[in-house]
């Protein structure tokens, strides 16, 4: 059994992710900060007869990240698939800004990516395959004012991921992006705005449903950059 990882797991589109993994027969690791927003996922993809842990990690944290990867390679198997959807935010003014802020959220948005790829790309060269989804955003395109955090991180994990497809495509690893040009469909959401409609919202499921349509995309057609937004979305 090979093994995907899923970080940036939470009752959205994380736990999407994790359960397309699983349905495609994945072993899964679901990251997280917080052991409450991965485990209630990991019990539900093992209540159906998966494979699935949860870990509570600092993706930020490098040395911690490795020995993450190590464990889920040592307990789950071979690590051919990561899926990045952890997340910096920060907002506001631009002269009100902390610095530690805007790094901050570079150091989720984009670093973790970093160190996640690094540690995952070496198994995938090894078995000759690979799979690695990054979760954008409409900030991947454009930044708006209040959200340079957001925009800068979003971006530059545009370009991260562009650069890992022109490395690594050749060697047989699939690198794709995501911009996800609205809003989620998700409890928080849901519970701030109960009468929103639906068709307003993008489903987490539609979106790893087109992620795991990818990930089984042939070598000679893979698509890199694929964008998602609700009918109602202008753009």
């Amino acid at each position: 059994m090979e093994t995907a990882i899923v970080a940036g797991v939470g009752p959205g589109l994380g736990a999407a992710l994790a359960r397309a993994f699983s349905r495609e027969g994945y072993a899964v690791g679901l990251l997280s900060r917080r052991l409450e927003s991965s485990e209630p996922v990991a019990d539900e993809i093992r209540s159906r007869g998966g494979k699935a842990f949860a870990l509570s990690v600092d993706v930020t944290k490098r040395e911690t990240v490795f020995a993450t990867v190590e464990k889920c390679h040592a307990d789950l198997g071979p690590i051919t698939a990561l899926a990045y959807n952890a997340s910096g935010f920060g907002r506001g003014n631009f002269l009100d800004l902390d610095a530690d802020v805007i790094r901050q959220s570079f150091e989720v948005g984009v670093m973790g990516a970093v160190h996640l790829a690094q540690a995952v790309i070496p198994d995938m060269l090894k078995r000759g395959h690979g799979f690695i989804s990054l979760t954008g955003a409409t900030a991947s395109l454009r930044g708006r004012a209040g959200f340079v955090p957001l925009a800068i991180a979003k971006s530059s994990l545009r370009m991260l991921g562009q650069s890992l497809a022109r490395e690594f495509h050749p060697q047989g690893i699939h690198v794709i992006h995501v911009i996800v040009d609205g809003q989620i469909d998700t409890p928080r959401i849901r519970a701030r705005d109960p009468n929103r409609a639906a068709e307003t919202m993008i489903s987490p499921d539609a979106i790893a449903d087109a992620v795991m349509h990818a990930l089984k995309q042939p070598k000679n057609a893979w698509t890199h950059e694929l964008d998602i937004r609700p009918s109602t979305e202008t753009f």
